[in-house]
């Protein structure tokens, strides 16, 4: 999978405790989206064994949404969207308010290329639970997927206020500038801001680079 700008939480009791990444795959927006496949990967043995494991705490407790969620989760680590969403939905049905199926549902929703869905279920994310900010590099790239660049712009400055150490709120900020026509200079320091702020991602670097040249192509999806 092409990089992701990923947020990292945690979920789980005990040994099933998980790493859970809100996925916000910036390099998409430099262009490589059309370049990335959706074929299914092999899982691992650590995802089979999490899906055959949560396979067995739904089939004893068919109400267990989290379990949806586990194995839905490990569906999206294998590039299983179809199933993902599905354990996702479900999961949703039994517990709307359970904010960690939202950010599966948004995440699986842009992987797909919905991004106007992916762009409702970050924001219902956001309203039912605590993990406001995490998620706001998402919303940004579903905005600027979508060609909202004014509503994008506006976005990432409020954001911007409320967590200055997003990166990528720089990065969508600038791209969406530069899509407005704003003040070059005003780009670029975005941009420097989303290298400064995340140095070891060469897409913000390839970004800076390529709104310096003449048809820097910055924004075109």
């Amino acid at each position: 999978m092409p990089f992701a700008f990923r947020c990292v939480l945690m979920f789980g009791i005990g040994r099933s405790v998980r790493k859970f990444s809100c996925l916000v795959p910036c390099l998409l927006l430099l262009g490589a989206f059309s370049g990335c496949s959706f074929a299914c990967a092999a899982p691992t043995a650590e995802q089979c064994a999490i899906i055959a494991e949560q396979t067995k705490v739904i089939e004893a407790n068919p109400k267990d949404y989290k379990a949806y969620f586990r194995r839905g989760r490990a569906y999206f680590d294998c590039k299983m969207y179809q199933e993902s969403e599905r354990d996702c939905l479900k999961g949703l049905s039994l517990n709307s308010k359970f904010q960690y199926l939202w950010i599966l549902h948004a995440d699986n929703c842009f992987m797909t290329k919905d991004y106007l869905l992916s762009l409702e279920a970050v924001r219902e994310a956001q309203r039912v639970g605590p993990y406001r900010a995490l998620m706001s590099g998402l919303e940004a790239a579903n905005l600027s997927l979508l060609s909202r660049d004014q509503e994008c712009f506006d976005f990432c400055d409020r954001e911007i206020k409320l967590s200055p150490g997003i990166a990528a709120l720089y990065y969508f900020r600038g791209i969406s500038g530069h899509k407005l026509h704003m003040a070059r200079r005003q780009v670029i320091a975005d941009l420097e801001k989303a290298v400064q702020l995340a140095p070891d991602e060469v897409n913000y670097a390839n970004a800076l680079h390529r709104v310096s040249g003449v048809n820097s192509g910055l924004g075109k999806h």
